[in-house]
């Protein structure tokens, strides 16, 4: 029945209630029929099934391990909020738990089953799977294996943080403390110590910039009392370096002068000149040399001479 025909139906029904009713129950049955055809994923290979629990058993090889603390946890999640599904029992292996082995362990201590005597037996629903050995193996290690499964948003697991209770979704105060929600299980004194630590943290702080500031200067000083010395070292030696400069420039001079003088001594000489060797004998004779000298002392021909002015 198309659309179209059920809209004429509920125009042609409407002013006879029976019809009516008839027509609403017919649809119902026909939506419930179209449901009930539609096909279920190809990918769901489990039918929920309920099973005693004396049917299933523990997987001897199940490599997963609990500890005591870990199971409080669990056991207080499943008290709170019940056994919400994920086991999974391999019926081909006469119904081996493949996944939820810590919870069914849970679900036995709640209800005290003995499964020795199989006393205080309980009815469970579970995924049945009919597989091989190998393949079930395979599954409950991949059910368990952090490379199969998420990890947590740090920050947008945070903002959840102050709207729930933290022990009920299984957390520790350290998951809270990785988390940076910390805050939220601190005391009034913890936080009053941490605090106190901060303060004292920061007036260590403060003192180790005041003695690193101090050293600072104190090096600083150093370095310029070297610089200082390094100066006046420099000024010294300057001097001495202009001194014996000044040393050399005298020396010098005094070279000088003497050359100077022993120069104008080397020209302390007059050369006397005769036309003839006999005018210059006749002169030597007149004042007593030797015709033949070729030197007269100056000073002391000198003193044989009138001075004439």
């Amino acid at each position: 029945m198309g659309n179209d025909q059920h809209i004429d139906l509920i125009r042609q029904v409407r002013s006879n209630s029976f019809q009516f009713f008839k027509y609403c129950k017919e649809i119902t049955r026909f939506i419930s029929n179209k449901a009930s055809h539609m096909e279920l994923s190809k990918y769901i290979k489990s039918t929920s099934v309920e099973l005693q629990r004396s049917q299933i058993h523990f997987a001897s090889y199940n490599p997963r391990r609990i500890s005591d603390e870990s199971k409080k946890t669990l056991k207080k999640g499943i008290k709170k909020f019940g056994l919400a599904g994920g086991i999974i029992v391999n019926k081909r292996t006469n119904y081996t738990i493949v996944s939820g082995h810590q919870r069914i362990s849970v679900l036995d201590d709640l209800q005290k089953y003995d499964e020795d005597t199989k006393e205080n037996d309980y009815k469970i629903r579970v995924d049945l799977v009919d597989i091989d050995e190998k393949s079930e193996k395979e599954l409950n290690i991949l059910t368990n294996n952090p490379n199969a499964m998420g990890e947590w948003d740090l920050e947008s697991l945070a903002a959840l943080i102050p709207d729930i209770d933290y022990k009920d979704a299984g957390l520790t105060e350290a998951d809270l403390s990785m988390i940076g929600c910390d805050y939220l299980f601190k005391t009034e004194e913890e936080t009053d110590l941490n605090n106190a630590l901060d303060d004292l943290m920061q007036d260590s702080l403060e003192l180790h910039d005041k003695e690193v500031q101090a050293r600072k200067e104190e090096r600083q000083s150093q370095q310029r009392e070297q610089i200082q010395k390094a100066q006046e070292i420099a000024k010294s030696e300057q001097a001495d370096y202009d001194a014996r400069v000044q040393h050399m420039k005298d020396v010098k001079a005094q070279v000088r002068e003497k050359a100077s003088e022993k120069a104008a001594d080397m020209d302390a000489y007059v050369m006397l000149s005769f036309d003839t060797f006999k005018a210059k004998a006749a002169f030597m004779q007149r004042f007593g040399y030797n015709e033949y000298d070729k030197f007269i002392k100056g000073e002391t021909f000198s003193d044989q001479v009138e001075r004439i002015d």
